[in-house]
């Protein structure tokens, strides 16, 4: 089935949408951080061993575009991936690609929504309004909690360029279910590091990264029901806001995908 109109029209804004923190950025840290995190990889004693891949998180409907307009080639030896989590009477649907293209996984005039926002997550309100920013992925929050100086160093950003974030958040903010991922994706990264800071703050030793690795492999990060009902009330409150809209947006994204 061909991705809905409405959802592709947010992608072409996107992807037309050339954010630049600051130019030739990847120089500051000295070898592209955000494009391998190589050297936070290196802190972990299990996971991200071996094989040399990256995995770009997508938004619903982002591989249907991305393979639409031909650009699925950009990231050499690759895989999709797409995984279900059931909340709130609803399936997300959880999206990435795997690349083992060396160093960056894509082309910057076609890089993914999530690296032409990177480093810096929109949160939202309900009615898709940005009302804060934060750190945007788990190496980021590792890197907090750790008391870590960041590797990436983006920390201020042109006027100009913080306007055209603003543009590129409130344009995914615009689209009811697209909205609610973004919305998902940062209760759930709450959820996640929030617990690990309680954990570090309870004096349980390790490091951030120890904890994180350990956690993961034993599939102790997420309190599923507790997880579960946040992302049960955020589909509430969005229906309460866009009524049949959202049903309507949803049914039309999620079939397209099926």
């Amino acid at each position: 089935m061909s991705l809905d109109a409405a959802t592709r029209s947010v992608f072409d804004r996107v992807y037309s949408t050339e954010l630049v923190y600051e130019p030739d950025c990847w120089k500051l840290c000295g070898d592209a951080h955000c494009c391998h995190f190589t050297r936070h990889k290196a802190r972990f004693r299990m996971m991200a061993k071996g094989e040399t891949f990256q995995e770009i998180p997508l938004l619903p409907g982002e591989w249907d575009y991305l393979t639409e307009r031909g650009w699925t080639a950009q990231f050499g030896d690759h895989e999709f991936r797409a995984s279900t989590y059931e909340a709130g009477g609803r399936e997300f649907r959880v999206e990435s690609v795997i690349s083992r293209r060396p160093m960056c996984a894509c082309e910057h005039g076609t890089r993914t929504t999530i690296c032409r926002l990177y480093p810096v997550l929109p949160v939202y309100d309900v009615a898709g309004r940005v009302i804060a920013t934060e750190v945007l992925g788990t190496y980021e929050e590792l890197e907090k909690l750790d008391g870590l100086e960041p590797l990436c160093k983006i920390s201020a950003a042109p006027l100009a360029q913080v306007n055209i974030f603003l543009e590129l958040a409130n344009v995914i903010g615009s689209h009811p279910v697209l909205l609610v991922y973004l919305r998902a994706y940062h209760a759930t990264k709450r959820h996640v590091f929030d617990r690990l800071g309680a954990r570090l703050a309870a004096g349980e030793s390790g490091s951030a990264f120890q904890l994180f690795e350990r956690g993961y492999l034993r599939r102790q990060l997420i309190q599923h029901d507790e997880l579960r009902a946040s992302l049960a009330a955020i589909i509430d409150d969005t229906r309460v806001i866009h009524g049949g809209a959202f049903d309507d947006a949803w049914r039309a994204l999620h079939e397209t995908l099926a």
